[in-house]
Formats: structure tokens, sequence, C-alpha cells
């Protein structure tokens, strides 16, 4: 045997790796990573050098690869076959960080509408300025919410799933004209947000002043905001101008109804901010 100051027990060389000894023993005993040295007595040494063999095994396993397959590896060894599986898990892991950077997307969403709904204030009316942005619209909706209206739903959810992976809340449109005129259920149809620059969208809201107010409460409640929305615009000599967009903000915490947030967000021109 060398010199066993070159040589590391079962345990240092878990300790230098970061790794339970057990694990060490089971890796042995499957055949899948094995010391160099083992006297008489069964005490078990490793060397220095096998930390990259051990790196690479545990890397494997940290990306999802089975011991079944690494050991299926480990039998035909080559530079060629290892430079395919390499490629294949970075592969994988590529796919993986885009799910977990849209998770994070959709969880930082969803925390800034809640935070929105924290300090929402029912009737409340504020001037905001809005960057442009780009909008997905589902098929035309009648505002009733019956059967056909349902299945635009979705058909639109189905959509949002496809493109980004996750279920996503979406809101309703209602043209600024309907609004002027008292009719307040004559939605056109459901929006969400596109995917960015490069992502798909079907029409881009554009940017400036926008009114923005908060419904507590059931959509009974919407028509009684929207009659204080045109009673403010008046005082302030505004007119409303393109469309209404009507986001839940706490869809996925509330227990009642009369919790429930809804943000309108509403374009307007000239008169008084």
């Amino acid at each position: 045997m060398k010199n066993k100051k070159f040589l590391y027990s079962t345990g240092q060389f878990a300790r230098l790796n970061g790794i339970n000894k057990r694990t060490l023993h089971y890796y042995d005993e499957i055949g899948l990573f094995s010391p160099e040295y083992r006297e008489e007595n069964g005490y078990r040494y490793y060397t220095c050098f096998q930390t990259v063999q051990l790196e690479l095994i545990l890397t494997l396993r940290k990306v999802g690869m089975s011991i079944e397959e690494i050991l299926r590896y480990q039998k035909s060894p080559s530079g060629a076959s290892l430079a395919e599986l390499i490629l294949e898990k970075k592969e994988l892991i590529d796919r993986s960080i885009g799910e977990l950077l849209k998770a994070k997307d959709f969880l930082e969403q969803k925390s800034d509408k809640l935070a929105l709904g924290a300090a929402a204030r029912h009737g409340e009316i504020d001037f905001i300025t809005l960057p442009e942005s780009r909008l997905l619209l589902s098929g035309p909706i009648t505002g009733a919410y019956d059967d056909g209206d349902f299945v635009v739903a979705a058909d639109f959810s189905a959509r949002l799933k496809a493109m980004f992976g996750l279920y996503d809340s979406f809101g309703s449109r209602i043209s600024t004209e309907h609004i002027c005129a008292g009719e307040y259920d004559s939605y056109d149809c459901f929006f969400s947000y596109g995917g960015g620059e490069a992502g798909e969208y079907d029409e881009v809201r554009p940017g400036g002043t926008y009114l923005r107010t908060f419904c507590i409460g059931g959509w009974d409640k919407l028509r009684e905001v929207y009659g204080m929305i045109r009673s403010h615009a008046e005082r302030k000599g505004l007119r409303l101008s393109g469309f209404a967009y009507e986001e839940g903000l706490n869809e996925m915490s509330v227990q009642r109804r009369e919790d429930y947030i809804t943000m309108i967000t509403v374009g307007c021109e000239g008169g008084e901010k």
C-alpha cells in the first residue's frame, strides 16, 4: 500500500467531499464508486484523485440521473459517451432553469397583486401612468358569463397554460363607450399579459395616463364603482378612452365573496389631472 499520508479513510474522504460516510459504503457495495485501496481487515482508503470521479457522480445525481443509469455508463465509458451524457444533462438543466424562472415570475406577479390588494380602498380613484403593454386576448364574449363565455374562458386558459406552463388568472375588458352609456356588463373579451418583447401577443395597450380604482366585494359592486368613475371623470373634465381592464387581485387567497378585490384601470384623456 502507498504511504497512508496520501490516503484518506472513509470518514476523512466523506468529510472532504461533504458526503455521508454511509453513502460511500453504499456506493462501494453496489459497485458505483469504490476506494482505491482496501486492507485485509476491511478498512477502505481513497486518494485525492478520486474526488473528481465522485464529484461527477454527485453532479449527475443532482440533475436527476439514476444510479442505474450511471452504472450503465460506467460499464462502457468513453469520451464520446460522456460528452453525449453531459450534453443531455445540460439540456435538462436549461429546461429546468426555464421552468423555475417562469415559476419565479408567476410568484412575483402574484406577490405584486397581493401588495396592491392590501393597500386597496373601495372606490378610491388615482391617476397613474402606465407603460405600453402587450396583451393576449380571448375570443369575443357577451359578458353574461353563460355557457358560451365559459367555453371561451376555458379555451383562453388552455392557451395561457400552453404558453407559460402555469395557470394564470386573467381579467375582463370593457369598452369605455359602454361605460359612458351605463352598460357595465358589455364586456368584449378576456385578457392577460403577453410574454415580453419576444413573446406572443394580440394587441398593445398604449402607454399613458389611466384612472385606477378598486372594487371590494362581489360583482354586484362593480356597477357602483363604474358610476364613481364616471362622476369623477365629469368633475375633472376627463374623457374616458379605450377600454377599462378588470383584474382580480386576491382570487387565490380570498375566502369570502365580500373580500374579493377587483382592480379597474381605465384610459383617460384631457381634463384636470
